[in-house]
């Protein structure tokens, strides 16, 4: 059986033929503006005039080979923008995104059309040209989910189905194995699926940007220690998925769908490997005794690679559950983003002030600096657990957030401020955004530190010890603030005392959280 894959009408009788002479593509190429919004426009509808009229697969095929090399650099410059953006999305960024979308969905559209044309041929091609075709599908099908992700929408089930069904196709055709050279690697259509898979159990809008690209890296490496079965009795259910190859939905964990399960359509994704080679490799990091042939990135030397791996150990080995049941509510709440915003609305809306004594006598004499007053957002409560709570912002919010940040929060029946972590987000239908937030502590005090006898005092927030969950007392510093033993001075209203770190409790782009001794 065909795949049915999503693909645009052909128009019978074009106004304009395409060109698939690959010397004038090359010469169209040379002569795009060096504006990427620019050169995306002209070459989406380049692209799409071809993508809309009958052309052997052969000439559509090597047409897209040359268009391939020019999207993957111009893509690349459209992200930077899209990338490095907060949320909401700017008009710019929201721009520069929809100009990358367009070009590598009119790009998977032309590579499905070579597909559905090499396998309606009466002599069709050999198995590794169709192999290599449904990869470039499924291929640019995932550069397209990346810009999904990167943006915080969903993946649509469309993408889904086509990939469920291109790899369906090519493992009944016995293509799915068959070792590709591509991009100056050896790969397969059955190690890509299995990167699309890990990619989105990896929960991407979980993550900052920044941090989708080292799991990407991550997956690109180790992803071989994957396995694609068919059903069986299975022990134990951890990191073990279903994946539906006739539906339009991700895999889900086995143990949530292990009564419907299918045996002619059904597979599993088993991750446990994978999940094991992460905590060697955490524990190698932690040691700091690293193996030459671990496989690992320069980036290794990044403390957020750590972070990377517990964070992926809690996705592709056991299943998270929510500990928690949400309610709904339709309520409002005060949002502060930030560190300096918690600490001034915790500290009854006063910036910090450092202690006199802490100025360093060698310095010029400093003119008090008078700082504005800092404004907390309203937004609307969609749903409360007791671990967190769901947001959506208003359409008169101009607060802009990332993944990790933290967050300072009040309802409006609290007077006190609690504070939270941003844990995901996503963008919904009507220019929505809706972001989750995990509650870190129901209160926390306002209060200074420094690296001792290093530098000025700055804002930390200190956090009461809940004996009832068994959770030390912790700091919430800015980043970069955070070493193993370091000793730093605490300025609580004045009073001045020691504190040794003991452990680093959370770190995200925003923060760091550790527990302490005071000395």
């Amino acid at each position: 059986m065909l795949p049915n894959l999503t693909v645009p009408a052909l128009d019978d009788k074009p106004l304009i033929n395409a060109e698939t002479r690959p010397q004038k593509i090359l010469d169209f190429l040379a002569r795009l503006p060096s504006a990427p919004l620019e050169a995306a426009s002209a070459l989406h509808d380049e692209m799409e005039i071809l993508n809309r009229q009958k052309v052997s697969a052969e000439q559509r095929f090597k047409a897209l080979e040359i268009y391939r090399e020019h999207i993957i650099h111009l893509a690349d410059s459209l992200a930077n923008t899209y990338c490095n953006a907060s949320l909401p999305l700017s008009k710019e960024a929201k721009t520069y995104a929809a100009a990358a979308e367009s070009l590598w969905l009119e790009l998977s559209y032309g590579y499905k059309l070579a597909l559905t044309d090499q396998l309606n041929q009466l002599f069709s091609p050999s198995d590794k040209t169709v192999a290599l075709t449904i990869y470039r599908a499924m291929e640019t099908l995932r550069q397209l989910s990346m810009v999904y992700y990167e943006t915080y929408f969903s993946v649509s089930g469309s993408i889904w189905r086509d990939w469920h069904q291109l790899y369906f196709h090519a493992a009944q055709e016995s293509l799915h194995e068959i070792e590709l050279q591509t991009d100056e690697q050896s790969t397969s259509i059955n190690l890509l699926y299995k990167q699309i898979l890990l990619m989105s159990l990896a929960d991407p809008q979980h993550m900052a940007p920044q941090d989708m690209e080292l799991v990407a890296d991550y997956i690109a490496r180790f992803a071989n220690h994957t396995q694609l079965q068919g059903l069986g009795v299975l022990e134990n259910p951890a990191g073990i998925f279903v994946i539906a190859l006739d539906s339009d939905k991700p895999p889900v964990p086995y143990v949530k769908n292990v009564e419907q399960t299918d045996d002619s359509t059904d597979i599993l994704f088993i991750t446990v490997d994978l999940a094991r080679l992460v905590h060697q490799h955490l524990q190698m990091l932690q040691s700091g005794n690293i193996s030459r042939n671990s496989g690992l990135p320069e980036a290794v030397l990044d403390s957020k690679y750590q972070d990377m791996l517990v964070y992926l150990i809690k996705h592709w080995g056991v299943s998270p559950k929510r500990i928690y049941k949400r309610s709904n509510k339709n309520s409002r709440s005060q949002l502060g983003v930030g560190l300096i915003a918690a600490h001034y609305f915790i500290n009854n809306e006063k910036h910090y002030q450092a202690p006199e004594s802490a100025e360093d006598s060698s310095l010029m004499e400093r003119s008090p600096v008078t700082k504005p007053p800092i404004q907390a957002s309203n937004w609307q409560v969609v749903n409360v657990s007791a671990n967190g709570t769901a947001l959506r912002k208003l359409p008169s919010v101009s607060a802009q957030v990332r993944i990790g940040d933290l967050l300072s929060i009040r309802s409006d029946a609290e007077k006190n401020w609690s504070v939270a972590v941003l844990r995901w987000a996503t963008n919904g239908d009507q220019d929505h955004l809706d972001i989750g937030t995990q509650q870190i502590s129901p209160s926390a005090k306002a209060a200074g530190a420094r690296v001792v006898n290093s530098g000025i005092y700055e804002p930390v927030l200190i956090l009461p010890a809940m004996s009832a969950i068994n959770q030390p007392a912790s700091i919430i510093t800015r980043c970069g603030m955070y070493a193993p033993a370091r000793v730093l001075e605490l300025d609580e209203n004045g009073n001045i005392s020691r504190i040794m770190i003991t452990k680093l409790v959370e770190r995200t782009r925003s923060f760091e959280r550790f527990q302490f001794s005071v000395l």
